[in-house]
């Protein structure tokens, strides 16, 4: 194997990075469009479908990044999502109970961002947990 041969992790670290920045740009898309489209005649909730796809990338790569690994690896990738899960789930159902309180309605797109949020907090920590 030569200095220019990616090896299997590698590899898998860059289709993981592909797939999921790709994700990343169709879910900013969906939360974009809708206002720069609000005058245009269509519909602002057909843009807002690009959340599906935006979704699917990010879990395609996901999983394969986590069947890619070795125990250890996947022991350290569900410890960060229980972690992600331990932060967003108070967060949101917090958000639901105030919001029958008086808080204005929030776009569920917040609570998917707030478990993305708690994932990438829960990757940093496991990381540095790890290290």
């Amino acid at each position: 194997m030569t200095a220019t041969t990616p090896t299997a992790r590698r590899q898998a670290n860059r289709t993981f990075a592909l797939r999921f920045v790709a994700g990343v740009v169709v879910y900013l898309a969906a939360l974009i469009l809708p206002g720069l489209l609000a005058g245009a005649g269509v519909p602002l909730w057909l843009p807002a479908l690009l959340v599906l796809p935006a979704v699917a990338l990010m879990a395609w790569a996901n999983l394969d990044m986590y069947r890619s690994g070795d125990e250890y690896q996947r022991s350290r990738v569900a410890e960060a999502v229980m972690l992600a899960f331990l932060l967003a789930t108070p967060l949101i159902l917090a958000v639901g109970v105030l919001q029958f309180m008086g808080l204005p309605a929030l776009n569920w797109i917040f609570a998917f961002s707030l478990l993305m949020l708690g994932w990438i907090v829960g990757t940093v920590v496991v990381a540095i947990r790890h290290h």
